[in-house]
């Protein structure tokens, strides 16, 4: 659940960035690791605003400019359809607003606000907004957003046993989450700062109890953390880059000191490469490592799956204290509105990272991507991937990593 809370806030960070769940991913730094972790928002969020990141290039005339003569380049709104095993069908609706930069540079990155509400097929739904925020020629970054989610979704167990079991119990969650960050360039394309998030979290299971005084079912729990993340960011272009590197390190610490009901440590390290490929393509590898020590719920456990951190697998259904993901992905620019991937990975969750080598977690698969905003580049995704438990669709915005 605080995984989806945590993504929740992701998505917002990244509804604004594209315009930003407020970010993967729970809290999961900007979009691309801002990982409010909750269990069922992974989902929820996956391919919202939140997983938008921002840049100046031009690009492609998005839907409503389409539709109206006198629409701003600036404004970019969208409906983006989905489906998941966890919530069936399911429409997100995504709007991002761009502040041009007062700098001279023509590739200096702009701010943006935005907003994404989401409804499924299976009852849940989410809402919120917030803004990514570039300051002082880019030597301050500030990402702010809040949001709400109540969603419904499968936990399996955790630990490979269960998990490989695929016995779920049906789980409703729901709450608000908040949070803001701010990071300041310390080296040449270095930044480092310190964050807060904070939410509510009321979980139940969706089984019906007979009416018994003084018996309350559900769980509730208040989940604050303090954030410190470190990112370094070299890539020539954030939503179709080509060359460059992009690292991110998180510390999320749970603390009863800054309003938690627990006391836990997160640690997610994520690096990404690309690469050139021909006259426009590109080839982007991926690795994470994850870590939750200290009392996390079962929510706050390391997961992947329903994005980025596999595709191919039901978000949430491995789970476990420790996770690692590998991946890589060829992107073929096929015109100016098409772009055509390939991709293929491997991970595993475990208890400890000693008992890595034993469950191996394969996934591969293709996708396509219409860029709706040739200026910014934003561009809607449709990914099919085939992982050990059958094949997932992924329907969302902007690329995967």
């Amino acid at each position: 659940m605080t995984l989806l809370l945590w993504r929740c806030s992701w998505t917002l960070c990244s509804i604004l960035a594209s315009a930003a769940v407020l970010a993967q991913d729970p809290v999961d730094e900007n979009h691309e690791d801002q990982q409010l972790e909750f269990a069922g928002f992974k989902d929820t969020f996956s391919g919202g605003a939140a997983d938008i990141d921002v840049d100046a290039v031009g690009v492609v005339g998005n839907p409503f400019k389409r539709l109206f003569r006198n629409w701003p380049d600036d404004l970019v709104i969208a409906p983006v359809p989905g489906y998941s095993p966890q919530m069936g069908w399911n429409l997100k609706l995504v709007g991002a607003y761009f502040l041009d930069s007062d700098d001279d540079d023509p590739e200096a990155r702009p701010s943006a606000i935005g907003a994404f509400a989401m409804g499924a097929e299976n009852g849940s739904y989410a809402f919120g907004g917030g803004a990514k925020l570039h300051l002082l020629d880019d030597k301050l970054r500030i990402q702010a957003g809040a949001g709400y989610m109540d969603v419904r979704y499968r936990f399996y167990g955790v630990g490979n046993l269960a998990n490989d079991r695929g016995i779920g119990l049906d789980i409703l969650q729901k709450g608000p989450v908040y949070f803001a960050k701010g990071s300041w360039r310390i080296w040449n394309q270095l930044y480092a700062g310190i964050g807060y998030v904070h939410g509510t979290v009321e979980t139940r299971a969706r089984i019906t109890f007979p009416d018994v005084d003084g018996f309350d079912p559900s769980l509730n729990l208040d989940v604050g953390a303090l954030m410190i993340p470190l990112n370094f960011d070299s890539r020539d272009h954030e939503q179709f880059p080509r060359d460059g590197w992009l690292f991110n390190a998180t510390v999320n610490l749970y603390r009863e000191s800054v309003a938690s009901d627990f006391d836990a440590t997160i640690v997610n390290l994520n690096v990404n490469r690309y690469l050139p490929m021909r006259q426009q393509d590109a080839f982007a590898w991926r690795a994470v490592v994850r870590s939750a020590s200290g009392d996390a719920p079962f929510f706050l456990l390391s997961s992947f799956g329903g994005g980025k951190d596999l595709r191919g697998y039901p978000s949430g259904r491995y789970r476990d204290s420790k996770m690692y993901a590998v991946q890589g992905e060829y992107r073929w620019q096929f015109n100016e509105s098409w772009i055509f991937t390939g991709f293929a990975g491997v991970g595993e969750v475990a208890e400890q990272f000693s008992e890595f080598g034993d469950n191996f977690l394969p996934a591969a698969g293709v996708g396509a991507r219409y860029v709706i905003s040739k200026k910014h580049r934003v561009s809607l995704s449709a990914d099919i991937a085939v992982g050990n438990d059958g094949t997932e669709f992924y329907f969302g915005v902007g690329e995967a990593f």
